[in-house]
């Protein structure tokens, strides 16, 4: 009577080695890029990007590994990863971070745990809260 929303695959795209593409990527499962992709990448899970791989543009993913060569911006909720033939030339905001020797990276890092954040002032406030309430009581 009612239709499942499928699920994606784990790995429902590759873009092979021989082959590029001007335009943005977008999939609610990951990706694997092996080619060249001008334009930006977003997937709902993971996004490898290969050693054979050249992106410019921005990427978007849960996790993210590279070994090739990106020119824009990435943004990962989890994990990037970093590899040795890495080439990041551009700004990230992660979850966590991964870098193996020889990669290279220029540009900025931003780590985003907001979850974390809000509870450790949550209860920063809770704490000053409490002191608050024993010195108005002596």
């Amino acid at each position: 009577m009612f239709k499942k929303k499928q699920t994606p695959l784990a790995l429902d795209t590759v873009l092979g080695e021989y082959t590029s593409i001007s335009g943005n990527i977008e999939s609610e499962g990951s990706i694997k890029i092996l080619g060249k992709v001008e334009g930006d990448i977003r997937a709902g899970g993971d996004v490898y990007i290969e050693s054979t791989a050249s992106i410019t543009g921005n990427v978007y993913g849960s996790n993210v590994s590279v070994s090739g060569t990106v020119k824009g911006n990435i943004l990962a909720k989890g994990l990037l990863h970093l590899m040795m033939q890495a080439r990041l030339f551009g700004d990230i905001e992660v979850g966590s971070i991964v870098t193996d020797e020889g990669a290279i990276f220029q540009g900025s890092c931003r780590m985003i745990d907001v979850k974390e954040d809000a509870t450790n002032n949550e209860h920063e406030k809770k704490h000053k809260n409490k002191l608050k309430s024993k010195k108005e009581n002596d």
